[in-house]
This record gives C-alpha cells, structure tokens and sequence, in this order.
C-alpha cells in the first residue's frame, strides 16, 4: 500500500475525497492511462459528465440589454475586486492545473493538505489549501511544489473570519455558491485550451462536446463550436466543482480509520491491545481506531455471555483483559484535556487576561484544540455497546462478518455510517445510536469492571470512547525527540513525540497485574502490556521550527539537548541530556515514575 503524502493523513484524505466524488461535489476522477482535460477526454464517464455540466448550464436567451447583470467576462477584474490577491493567486494555481473542474479546498495545518494533494493529483483534481502561519514552511514549500494553489493566514481563533478553517470555506463559496470564477475559467482556460489542442477537427455527432473551439449548446441540445466569449449576455457554464473537505467536521474521516487503521492494529495484536494513545487534530485517528477496539471488545464479551458451555466460557474469560483505554495526548493551550477530564473544553490560554488574538501555544503542529469537532465530539458521547434484544439492552448494531467479525455487532461503524447518510440525504435523520451518560448508573462505566474477576458482563454496557486525558509540555515533545534519534534512529515530527512521551506515560499507569495465560488457564507472570500508539509524522517537514535549535531555545526559551549527555538544566547535574550515553534514562528527563 502506497503512502504517497507520508503520513495517516492519506487514509482520512483518500476516504473524503472517494465521498466527495460519491456525493457530486466532486466530478468523477480521470482514467489512469489518460489525464487530459476532462471536456476533450475521451473517458465516456467524464464526457458525459462534462455534457451534463454544460447542458445544465445552457445559455438563456439573448438580451438585448448590454449591461446584463448574470454576464461574466475575463475583461474585467470587478468580479475580484474584493478578493485579496494572495488568495487569487492561489485560486488561479487551482484552475489552471484541475485536469477535470474539479478542486479541492481545505483549511489545514498542513499534513491532511499534502495528503489531500498527493491523492487529488493522481485522479486529476485540484487543491487548494489554507494554512495558519504556525506551520513550518516545509509544508508550505512541499504543497507548492505538488501545484497546488497555497495560501497562508495569520494563526487566530475559529470565531474569527481569518481563521484558516473560515478562509477555506469562504474561497469555496467564492467558487461555487458565488461562482465568481466561471467566466475566467471558461473563457481564458478551457476555450483556449481546446483550441490549442484541437485545432481545426471536425464537429462531433449530435450531443457530444466538440473540441475545436468552446462549447455553447442550441435549442436542439446539440453542443457545437460558434466562439469563445459570446457576447449575448448569457453567463458561462457552470463546468466548476469544488468541495470543502471541513476534515474537522466530516465523519468520512473519523470512518477511514475505523475501517483501516482500528482493524490492523486489532489484527496484528491479536485483539490484546491494553491501551490506544493518541494526540488529535480532528480527532479522526484516536476515535475511529479506539471506537473500532471498542466495539471488538465489547462484541468479545457479548459473545462469551452468550457461550452456554461454561467450561469454554470460563476458559475464554482468563484471556480477556479489561477494556483497551483510549488515551487521549493533549499539548499546550489545547481545551482537550479539559474536556476529556472534566467536561468543559477550556484552556488557562483562553483566560480573558492571557488570550490574544493570535494564540501560538505550542511547538506542536497539527494537534491540539479550543473547540469540539465533529470527528472529537464522537469520543465523548456514551455509547451502548453489547446490547442485545435477549437481555433488554436495545440491539443496536447491524450483525458484522468482516476482519475476525463472526456476526459481531457494528454499533460504532453503524452509527458514523448513518450520520454519513443522513448528510447524504440531507434529512436531518435524528441519531438514535449515542446513551445518555445519565441513563447509565456508574458501574456500567467503569473499565476495571472485568479486570481480575469472573463475573458475567451485564447485558447493559456503556461507555464512552475516549477514557482519558494526559497533557504533555513542549519540552518533553523535545526531549523524546532527540532521544529517538539518538538511539532508535528515528527522525521524527512534533505530533509524534508527543504521541510517545504519552504511551510512556500511560504504559507506567498500567497495573502491573498478571495477564491471565490464554493456553493454560493459569495466570502468567510478568504483567506484560500491550500500548499503541502511531508514529504519525516524520521530521523532514519540522526543520524550520521543531528541529531547529536557533527557534528552540531564542524563541521559545527550551533546552535543546546536547550530544556529548551533559545538561546541568535536568536535576541540577550533567545527566539529563540527550546524547549516546547508552545508561541515557528518559524516563528520568520526562518526569515517569515506574516505582
């Protein structure tokens, strides 16, 4: 399996873009063996796709007025006059390159943008992503380089129009709902275009798309040649599809990793997995996969309730471990971690006397919030997972057969697909999958219920996903970083270190009972732990911030560690440095106490 934008991004990307294009805001992507423009491909999906645009946009009837107000013309800049010229640059970029009308927008802090671009190119589409100013500028450079229409705003909070995520959807409306673009884009790119390339070839059959010269359709719905810029008054068509990929509000991305990522690690851990953490951005990763090992696990022990052979029964409950805890890796001045562990999403940031309107918080980028999303705000609602119609506790959950499923129940996976539906549909389809946490009484809720006992699991049993919050410094990020590199050879980003340093964290939280063997029914020693955790970006993209030392230590103030293990700033001797000493504790330097 390719990896083309080199992060866990291209699962969420690749699954909001085949959305996009089931859905129509996207056109149908380009066939592999020819990627020309979509009004000459000879690809008979996009022909006929492109035929429907224009048909749908069929000229209205000459005016007589020549000040017609719906007429569109490239000889006047008026349509963009209050567009800022940075952004129009970026959208220009964007119609020139689309090899199908199609474009994608995105408000990004840059990883899902290079992933979103990487895909999108390979099925002819074009991108366009917004960016906060808080980026290193080797995301910036990188999207460049893969043609894609970049524009940079200054870092401020979501209430503000200049937020990055506000910026994007306000250059969609500009394109699709304004369509502010359709004249440029027909008369100086597609027109001239097919000129270019077809040159004096002969008229098509009736209904098709002529490609010697631009397309107006007459009233027998034949599409022909007769010019470029008519001067009828009659607005162009409406050939341009673009979407707004919201990555923070849309569920295709929470789904992409529920059906991917949740089920390998499910897999390749045999379903032993202790504890899944995870930092969030949109939040797609940490509660798609904890949903997944959830609902697996939940299914598990619906299915051993059910088992009347008590011996097997007995057999099967010593290998099966209290519920995997899902963990969530917050950093500085994200309201996460507050949500997580006392219901209110609030940052010591956001205080009336320390905010600002442009909030540079942390090191870390791509993580870390002021706000729920969509794809978050699934891990914290309470879900009846192993209810059944036998035992009264509701049944909900289509019957699964996939990856090791056996006919389990698909309560999680059910309910992102009926939210998608329902957006589909647009029939505001009430969600009837999510438990009130105050319809629950507190036993139902607590992981450790199955920890070391035997007891039949209750036939009512709810939880949230997300168990837990930790929240991790800058520093420790930099520490666990260089560590890596040091010893382990890896060479990776901010969002990753911090992953780490909170697996460490939760990895020494974990009792260190006894698993209970599985082929002897005797309990084993040792108490070994399964916690994962995702190396989700690499360093190469963090040189100009996290990986540069002048940055590190002028502008933030932090310790960067030494290469001979010598730093008198760690317990007030020579050593907490990150260097090759092979005795280097960083345990010790990240403050995890495994007494």
């Amino acid at each position: 399996k390719l990896n083309p934008g080199g992060t866990g991004k291209d699962r969420a990307a690749r699954n909001m873009i085949l959305d996009a294009e089931r859905r129509a805001e996207l056109p149908p992507p380009l066939s592999s063996s020819r990627k020309e423009d979509a009004v000459s491909n000879s690809d008979k999906d996009n022909v006929s796709t492109s035929r429907e645009f224009i048909k749908n946009a069929a000229a209205p009837p000459p005016s007589s007025n020549p000040n017609n107000p719906t007429k569109q013309s490239t000889s006047s800049s008026s349509s963009f006059a209050d567009i800022p010229s940075n952004i129009h640059a970026a959208i220009l970029t964007a119609l020139h390159t689309t090899q199908t009308h199609g474009i994608l927008i995105e408000g990004t802090s840059g990883s899902t943008g290079i992933s979103l671009a990487s895909l999108a190119t390979s099925r002819g589409h074009a991108t366009i992503v917004v960016l906060p100013d808080d980026q290193s500028s080797a995301k910036s450079d990188y999207l460049r380089r893969l043609g894609v229409g970049v524009i940079v705003v200054q870092n401020c909070s979501i209430s503000h129009p200049g937020h990055y995520v506000n910026v994007a959807k306000r250059v969609w409306e500009w394109i699709t709902v304004e369509r502010r673009y359709d004249g440029y884009y027909w008369e100086e790119i597609v027109c001239k275009k097919n000129k270019n390339k077809s040159a004096g070839a002969g008229a098509s059959a009736a209904g098709s798309i002529v490609n010697n010269g631009c397309a107006t359709t007459n009233t027998d719905g034949i599409i022909t040649s007769n010019g470029c810029a008519a001067d009828d008054g009659s607005p162009p068509p409406k050939l341009l599809q673009a979407a707004f990929m919201n990555q923070f509000e849309n569920i295709a991305n929470v789904q992409s990793h529920y059906t991917t990522t949740g089920p390998e690690i499910y897999t390749q851990l045999n379903g032993k997995v202790d504890a899944f953490v995870m930092s969030a951005g949109t939040g797609g990763t940490l509660v798609g996969v904890g949903g997944y090992l959830k609902e697996r696990w939940y299914n598990n022990e619906q299915e051993q309730h059910n088992n009347k052979q008590q011996s097997n029964n007995n057999q099967q409950r010593q290998c099966n471990h209290a519920p995997p805890r899902i963990v969530l890796v917050d950093p500085p001045g994200s309201s996460l971690y507050n949500k997580i562990k006392y219901g209110v999403a609030y940052a010591a940031q956001q205080s009336e006397r320390k905010l600002r309107r442009h909030r540079y918080d942390t090191l870390a980028e791509g993580i870390g919030l002021d706000r729920i999303t969509a794809n978050f705000g699934l891990g914290c609602e309470s879900i009846v997972w192993n209810g059944s119609d036998e035992y009264g506790g509701g049944g909900e959950g289509k019957s699964q057969s996939g990856e090791g499923g056996g006919g389990r129940k698909a309560v999680f996976g059910d309910k992102i697909a009926s939210m998608l539906d329902s957006r589909n549909k647009g029939n505001g389809k009430e969600d009837q999958l999510s438990s009130s946490t105050n319809n629950s009484s507190s036993k139902h809720n607590n992981p450790n219920i199955y920890s070391n006992n035997h007891r039949q699991p209750p036939p009512y049993y709810s939880s949230k996903i997300i168990d837990d919050a930790i929240s991790i410094t800058d520093q420790q990020a930099v520490y666990m970083a260089h560590y890596l590199l040091r010893h382990e050879g890896l060479f990776v980003g901010s969002s990753t270190a911090m992953n780490l340093v909170g697996a460490l964290k939760v990895a020494a939280q974990l009792s260190d009972s006894a698993r209970e063997g599985c082929e002897t029914g005797k309990k084993t020693t040792g108490g070994a732990r399964n916690v994962v955790t995702v190396v989700c970006d690499g360093g190469q993209r963090h040189t100009g911030r996290f990986w540069n030392q002048d940055f590190i230590v002028k502008e933030w103030g932090l310790v960067w560690p030494d290469g001979d293990c010598k730093n008198e700033n760690i317990d007030g001797d020579n050593s907490g440095g990150v260097g090759g000493d092979n005795n280097y504790d960083i345990l010790k330097v990240l403050g995890i106490d495994v007494n």
